[in-house]
């Protein structure tokens, strides 16, 4: 069995989502694993808004209460796992960013659904599991589309 694995799976950070996740852990072999879910939202180029708004703010205005109780319903049910979820918004979908992104971030295996359909909770949404897909042969972590 691994001992530790930080997994990142693309979300829009609905309760629908969390299906997903949850295949995600119960197919993992790793005693400990680290979630992190990832939303898409192009950096707004306005000085004002990159200073005054800032990552914490964004994931209050997209995370719904009831998502956050699933999420805690989640790790409460895997605790014997160590499972730890994080929500994060990734900037851009270049490459270059990415994997900087996956590497600083330590990520082990990014878990992309075949079949969701994200909602688009903002106006400068993007798709990031369409984003890391674009990167499969340029990156070293192994990347799963279930």
């Amino acid at each position: 069995m691994a001992k530790m694995t930080r997994i990142l799976i693309p979300s829009d950070f609905t309760v629908d989502s969390l299906y997903f996740v949850r295949q995600s852990i119960e197919s993992s072999s790793a005693e400990e694993v680290d979630i992190i879910l990832a939303y898409g939202n192009k950096s707004s180029t306005s000085a004002s808004e990159l200073i005054a708004i800032g990552v914490e703010d964004q994931l209050d205005e997209l995370q719904s209460d009831a998502f956050l109780k699933a999420c805690e319903r989640i790790c409460q049910r895997f605790k014997n796992r160590k499972l730890t979820i994080y929500a994060d918004i990734i900037r851009t979908d270049n490459a270059s960013y990415l994997q900087h992104y996956l590497r600083g971030a330590g990520v082990n295996e990014i878990k992309i659904p075949a079949n969701y359909s994200y909602q688009n909770k903002t106006r400068d949404f993007f798709d990031v599991g369409k984003a890391l897909r674009k990167l499969k042969n340029h990156v070293l972590h192994p990347i799963s589309v279930m």
